[in-house]
């Protein structure tokens, strides 16, 4: 389901994120954004790239989770 991988630095290393079908370049960027604050917080990768999704599919999907305590 990729389109296309995009590297960027995390954490002074050269990572490839991907970019789904659909995901719109705007969305896409305004996830780089969200794992470049998770880099900030100093979030493993494999981590921030997880947690972005999740973000990304609450945002632009109006998807529901269930919290479980």
């Amino acid at each position: 389901m990729e389109t296309q991988y995009h590297n960027i630095n995390f954490n002074n290393k050269t990572v490839k994120v991907c970019q789904y079908f659909s995901e719109s370049n705007t969305q896409f960027k305004k996830r780089l954004e969200y794992i470049h604050k998770l880099e900030k917080k100093n979030i493993d990768f494999k981590e921030a790239i997880r947690l972005s999704k999740i973000w990304y599919c609450i945002t632009y999907k109006q998807c529901k989770y269930d919290i479980l305590l």
